[in-house]
């Protein structure tokens, strides 16, 4: 079928496999790659090898077209259908995707890259809840429904570490110098 593949920021490195993946496999892949700028767009020329048509959208509307990953997505939505999506990008991105999709009953795939710290679900930091239940990215995912991810809760804990990252950082600045 068609498959819509929103990649932003990094996400697009592991969203490349996906779309060769599903290109190999006969469906129609439009790619909406996104950035704030011209220079964090990533692998595009790769993208474009392997997808039927390449959208690319930029915060400041310094390449492709100005605006948000889901008017890309919303888009190709509304001009034709669309049997899957994936996303990959920060955790705003996904959960704005999946809140595109939803309406629409596009069944959509989101991947999670909050802090592991073991890989075997043992110390917790990667737990999320998926359709309110508890669940490790670490073994049972990345992947989940973006439907049924609980968007908020994960980014508010994103936000503790990045809040101690800080403080790790602003230590060490001070003890080196």
């Amino acid at each position: 079928g068609t498959v819509v593949c929103a990649g932003g920021g990094v996400g697009v490195a592991p969203m490349l496999p996906i779309v060769q993946a599903l290109k190999a496999a006969g469906n129609r892949v439009i790619t909406v790659l996104a950035g704030r700028t011209k220079e964090l767009i990533i692998l595009e020329k790769e993208m474009r090898e392997s997808s039927d048509e390449v959208i690319i959208m930029t915060d400041d509307g310094s390449y492709g077209r100005k605006g948000l990953v889901t008017e890309g997505v919303e888009e190709v939505i509304k001009r034709e259908t669309v049997n899957k999506c994936f996303a990959i990008g920060p955790a705003i991105m996904m959960k704005f995707v999946s809140k595109t999709t939803e309406p629409y009953g596009i069944p959509t795939t989101v991947s999670m890259s909050p802090i592991m710290v073991d890989g075997t679900g043992m110390c917790g930091g990667c737990r999320l809840t998926v359709d309110g239940k508890m669940k490790f990215t670490c073994v049972d995912g990345p992947e989940f429904d973006g439907h049924l991810v609980d968007f908020d809760e994960a980014i508010a804990r994103s936000k503790i570490y990045e809040a101690q990252e800080q403080k790790m950082f602003e230590r060490r600045h001070h003890y080196c110098n």
